[in-house]
């Protein structure tokens, strides 16, 4: 992208690319190199008043340049306003973020993730206010504030604004002549401090009839701006004569102007005499752009021309409108008219959905409603007739069976012996389980595993059809006997509407987990007391979990936290607590590098470990992730007990290719590791448990995967999905610690049953620490330090990895970045992340249950500790897979973890814990700790607020001290 595609566009200023990180992206490309991506969703999506907000970047050797639209007044810091200023712009800025947040509920989970991500970090230091409008740089970043502490300085910028104010007092006897491009010069104009005047900057003065103009005091030309200063111009009187009309002819400078909608055929620019009236043959023609009209001039040109003028001509936007129709054998459900301006193609979310009636399928529209609409039309629905399929069948089998010659009686012959086998199947059936699936198909064996069937949009988009979010108390006012996990992305695609908060995960506003306290809870009774209590159909029960004991309730957006408070005081004869559907997000993104393939299988010693073993087959480990290429070369033959949580079969998505990463750095097999791909236990049986629906993970679902596999045959699992805390590393590490010790709560809470259900059947839970660089224990399922295994990741230099979170609730460390695995299509990509980590260590513990198969979580985590790598203080030791075998070979397994014991605390007291790590934490709390109904994201929010301001206050009391020194 050239900076000079940037039409009618000024650099602001330019950032260093290594200032920041987190960048958000698309694939392996960060957004600012993807502009023409978020460009085109705010075009197509964000009113035109607020386009401007996301500055243009440019990226050339290692910074990055900001462009926003021309300015008339020179662009200020928000954060340097005050006054009425301040509160004018916060208003504007408040409108601003309040629309793009009510557009991100709108778009499809494409769009949604390019300007999610867009919008990600706002930091109040990077808005620049100018003309009535804000501009936002550095977006889809955060700054890396770990490198600009020494200095005090939090960003650096290109451009350093120190503008003079520059005043032209016109005395009284005269007025600005005006510009070509017909607008005025002003009568003050903002200089950078330092600037040397020059003619441009002066404005042109028309002395009034008996003055002639002679000059400006003081002579501003060559003056160098120090500070602000005014410049009075000056005249003499003249006893000139007003020359006749006959004698001279007094002639007026006439511009035409296209405006922003249209072009001019013809002169821009013509003289007439004063007092002429404009002739249509004298206008340029005006040719409007396409869905606009031109409607007239302004101002008006039927009237005199007494001074030099500028007409503008001004349009009206043409709109067509599309009209929807069910036809005959359908509904419809969604909008009926769609009207938007001329030439606009519409997209697919406001296509409406077609219902067909019973013995119907809906094959499309008679006429494409995602083409350009250049003029009014109506899009019919049609379908067409589905025979039952016994009709289908008969004439078929009539049709095959009514042939002559010995082809019929081949045909009968063969009929005769699939009936008979079908018979043996059917017997043969009738003593083992068969396992349905959620729409009643049986599912397929233990050790098979199929692609998830995929639904094409209308738009040619592909969607994995994990089901429907419905409604799932029976006529009986009963819950299903097994358990549901709804969906994430609603019929015909439609996103849930999300909640986003600083330094915490976003959240769906519409939904709420009730987990219960006892394991003998009434859940049936419970949601009949719900559905009396609020009768509504705007409020359903959507989900329910046995193994946890939890209940999803569809609520209407924006009722979360009243319903928060209401429920437990409504429905006060269980015990039970409300957690927020929260978005998990993947620990592991494309590397940028490109070099030392394979490096993490010398680092870890993989293939000293083979000498050992290379793992048990009938030892199982599950993978929880966004799908598995089930087709991979790496994993042939080794599926067992494969699940999706959603559809309850064993048809799986490919996901974005994250789960298959993960799956081939834990139990891929050998054949490509001169490549430098394999995995570290390739004998092994694996579980891949989908939790992804179409991209997006939340908590009820991750859960319900995590419990599946604790009770269908894992004796590992490994979790590389959890919460984001992108932010919170702007904490001091005992805010940290606070944060740690004092949210989330009900969370931790679910994942302490989970944690004692595990422990309790000795199957091992290997967590990702994650990738938001802050304390591990803020997570709520790594506060349990020595009850889970928690990986951190750790670079090619054997380093803690900038990204890694470390310290407390971390207690391994694993090769993490530019790890080399498997990826759809049978193919091979790298990756960074603790995702890619907690795999290695997975199949590490996967090759010592091989050797011990009664090992437990403390007894892996402390020989890995003890036979590890030392890296830095940050983080505990790199395993090394040899020796963590040698040790369990021959019995040399330590009592307890050792690393937090030795840990550099300095001046904050590291334990082995958040929470004390005795077996009697296993135990379930009391309700009455947890049934809070505080809202956890708003108080993180007040407080990453409250740190701000005490921040900002500190910088300004420092550079008060500075000015005062100098």
């Amino acid at each position: 992208m050239a900076r000079a595609t940037f039409y009618n566009k000024r650099l602001l200023g330019h950032i260093d690319d290594t200032d920041f990180t987190d960048y958000q992206g698309i694939g392996s490309d960060p957004l600012y190199k993807r502009y023409k991506s978020v460009e085109s969703v705010v075009k197509s999506r964000i009113s035109p008043q607020y386009q401007s907000f996301l500055a243009c970047p440019f990226y050339e050797d290692g910074n990055i340049f900001w462009y926003v639209d021309e300015w008339n007044n020179t662009p200020q810091k928000f954060t340097e306003l005050s006054g009425a200023e301040k509160k004018h712009y916060t208003h504007i800025k408040d409108d601003t973020l309040k629309h793009y947040q009510e557009t991100l509920k709108k778009l499809n989970p494409e769009e949604f993730a390019i300007l999610n991500g867009a919008l990600k970090y706002i930091n109040d230091e990077f808005i620049y206010c100018y003309d009535e409008k804000i501009v936002l740089i550095a977006w889809g970043m955060r700054l890396d504030e770990e490198k600009h502490t020494s200095d005090g300085k939090w960003f650096k910028t290109a451009v350093k604004y120190d503008k003079k104010k520059i005043s032209f007092d016109l005395a009284g006897h005269g007025k600005l002549e005006t510009t070509i491009a017909s607008i005025p010069y002003l009568t003050t104009i903002s200089r950078n401090k330092g600037h040397i005047i020059t003619t441009k900057d002066i404005p042109t003065i028309i002395a009034e009839e008996g003055y002639s103009f002679i000059g400006w005091n003081p002579n501003p030309v060559g003056h160098e701006v120090q500070e602000d200063i005014i410049f009075t111009a000056q005249y003499t009187k003249t006893n000139t004569t007003v020359p006749k009309a006959e004698d001279k002819e007094e002639l007026m400078k006439v511009i035409f102007d296209a405006g922003a909608n249209g072009v001019l055929k013809g002169g821009t620019s013509i003289e007439v005499s004063k007092g002429h009236i404009l002739s249509k043959e004298e206008m340029p023609i005006v040719m409007a752009n396409k869905g606009f009209l031109f409607t007239q001039w302004t101002p008006s040109i039927n009237v005199p021309i007494n001074n030099d003028t500028l007409f503008t001509a001004e349009y009206k936007q043409e709109f067509a409108q599309c009209n929807f129709s069910a036809g005959e054998h359908g509904t419809l459900q969604g909008n009926k008219v769609i009207k938007k301006p001329l030439g606009v193609t519409p997209i697919i979310s406001e296509i409406p959905i077609v219902k067909p009636n019973k013995g119907y399928r809906f094959t499309g529209w008679d006429v494409n409603p995602l083409a350009a609409l250049t003029n009014n039309k109506v899009c019919v629905a049609q379908y067409e007739k589905i025979l039952p399929w016994y009709k289908r069948w008969w004439l078929w089998l009539t049709g095959l069976f009514s042939g002559k010659g010995c082809l019929k009686w081949i045909l009968w012959l063969l009929l005769i012996i699939l009936l008979v086998w079908l018979l043996s199947w059917l017997l043969r059936g009738c003593d083992s389980d068969v396992l349905i699936d959620r729409n009643g198909n049986a599912v397929l064996p233990i050790d098979r595993v199929e692609k998830i069937d995929q639904i094409t949009q209308p738009d040619g988009t592909i969607h994995d059809n994990n089901g429907t979010i419905t409604n799932i108390v029976g006529s009986d006012g009963r819950l299903p006997e097994n358990g549901v996990v709804p969906p994430i992305i609603g019929d015909g695609n439609i996103m849930p509407p999300i909640v986003s908060n600083p330094g915490t995960p976003d959240v769906i506003d519409n939904r709420l987990n009730i987990y219960f306290e006892n394991e003998n809870a009434e859940l049936n009774k419970w949601a009949q007391d719900f559905k009396r209590l609020y009768s509504s159909d705007n409020y359903q029960i959507i989900g329910y979990d046995p193994n946890v004991k939890m209940i999803q309730i569809q609520i209407p957006e924006g009722q979360r936290n009243n319903i928060r408070e209401e429920l437990p005081m409504k429905i006060s004869d269980q015990k039970f607590f409300i957690v927020d559907e929260s978005i998990m997000v993947l620990h592991g993104n494309k590397s940028q590098s490109t070099a030392n393939k394979g490096w993490h299988l010398k680092a870890a010693h993989v293939k000293e470990g083979w000498n050992i073993t290379m793992g048990d087959p009938n030892l199982v480990v599950a993978i929880i992730d966004d799908g598995i290429d089930v087709n991979h070369s790496m994993f042939k033959g080794r599926f067992f007990n494969a699940y999706n949580v959603f559809t309850q079969n064993r048809a799986l998505s490919s996901g974005q290719g994250h789960g298959t990463h993960v799956a081939g750095l834990a139990l891929g097999s050998t054949e490509f590791y001169s490549d430098g791909a394999a995995g570290v236990a390739p004998n092994c049986k694996i579980m891949p448990v989908q939790v992804f629906d179409n991209g997006m993970c939340t908590f009820s679902s991750l859960a319900s995967g995590i419990m599946y596999a604790i009770h269908n045959g894992a004796n590992i699992v490994n979790i590389s999905v959890g919460p984001s805390f992108q932010g919170l590393n702007q904490l001091p590490i005992e805010e940290q610690i606070k944060v740690a010790q004092q949210y989330f709560k009900n969370e931790e809470k679910v994942y302490r049953h989970i944690i004692n259900v595990a422990n309790k059947k000795n199957v091992i839970l290997v967590f990702a620490a994650g990738n938001d660089n802050i304390v591990t224990a803020i997570l709520p399922e790594c506060r349990l330090t020595n009850n889970t295994v928690n990986v951190a990741a750790c670079t090619p230099e054997y380093k803690s990895s900038t990204f890694t979170n470390y310290s407390l609730g971390t207690n391994v460390s694993a090769p993490g970045e530019g790890i080399y695995s498997a990826y759809p299509n049978n193919s091979f990509k790298m990756f960074d992340g603790t995702s890619m980590a907690a795999p290695i260590i997975t199949g590490t513990i996967a090759l010592m249950k091989t050797i011990k198969p009664d090992i437990n979580v403390q007894q892996c985590i402390a020989v890995i500790q003890k036979t590890g790598k030392d890296l830095d203080k940050f983080i505990p030791p790199m395993v090394l897979i040899d020796q963590a075998l040698i040790a369990v070979k021959s019995g040399d397994i330590p009592k307890e973890p050792i690393w937090s014991q030795i840990l550099d605390t300095g001046s904050i007291e590291h334990n082995d814990d958040i929470t004390s790590t005795e077996q009697s934490q296993n135990n379930e709390q009391s309700s009455t700790e947890v049934n809070n109904p505080t809202d956890d994201y708003s108080a993180l929010k007040d407080l990453l607020k409250q740190l701000k301001e005490q921040r900002d206050a500190l910088n300004k009391r420092i550079n008060d001290l500075e000015k005062k020194i100098q």
